[in-house]
Order: structure tokens, then C-alpha cells, then sequence
């Protein structure tokens, strides 16, 4: 989370999985130093699921020749609508970067 300090409702939500299979970290997705922290500071940076930070974590998952990436678009992403231009555009980029992950992935045989 990126303000560790209101952690409180999450610990409590999370149950017992707290520390058993969730562990809260400090992470802001906008500074690449907190990225980069976060990211470092979990055993041989080993992550399976991920849901943001591609660039980050991708490397790692090609070395291992494992991992998820969950990414999170729009119906906005294939068919652009009026007075929307600007979000549609980002989408549209989102299909197309995931595109090109995929192709990447069937030509060196990393899926």
C-alpha cells in the first residue's frame, strides 16, 4: 500500500492470512524507487501473480519462465466512443502492449 500507516482496515480483512499467504508492503506505483524497493525486498523476487508493474517484474518471470500478469482494461480498449478519447487511447495502448507480450512470449516459448 502506498501509506502503511492505514493498514489497520486491511490486516483486519485479511484474516489469518495475514503473514501467511498476504504481507502488506509500503509500494506507491508512481515513484519507480518504491517500485524498485518493494519489489527487492521479496525473496529472490519471486512473484507469481502480478497485477501492475510489468516492467519491473517481467524480467523475472522470463528468467523463471513462470508467472501471471493480470492486467485490468476496457471495453473502451477495442471500440472507442465519443467524449472519451483520451481513456479509449490509453486502453487501446494497454490491448496493444498485451498484444505484443503475447507474441513475445509464443516466439522465445516462455507461456
Amino acid at each position: 500500500m502506498r501509506n502503511v500507516t492505514k493498514k489497520e482496515k486491511l490486516e483486519a480483512a485479511a484474516g489469518p492470512a495475514l503473514n501467511q499467504t498476504l504481507e502488506i508492503k509500503q509500494l506507491d506505483v508512481c515513484d519507480e524507487k518504491s517500485i524498485h524497493n518493494c519489489i527487492n525486498s521479496i525473496p529472490q523476487r519471486h512473484i507469481d501473480i502480478l497485477i501492475r508493474m510489468i516492467k519491473e517484474v517481467l524480467p523475472d518471470m522470463k528468467k523463471r519462465r513462470s508467472g501471471h500478469i493480470v492486467v485490468i482494461s476496457s471495453v473502451l480498449g477495442l471500440q472507442g466512443i465519443i467524449f472519451n478519447d483520451i481513456y479509449a487511447a490509453s486502453k487501446f495502448a494497454i490491448e496493444g502492449f498485451c498484444e505484443s507480450l503475447i507474441i513475445q512470449a509464443l516466439r522465445f516459448n516462455i507461456l
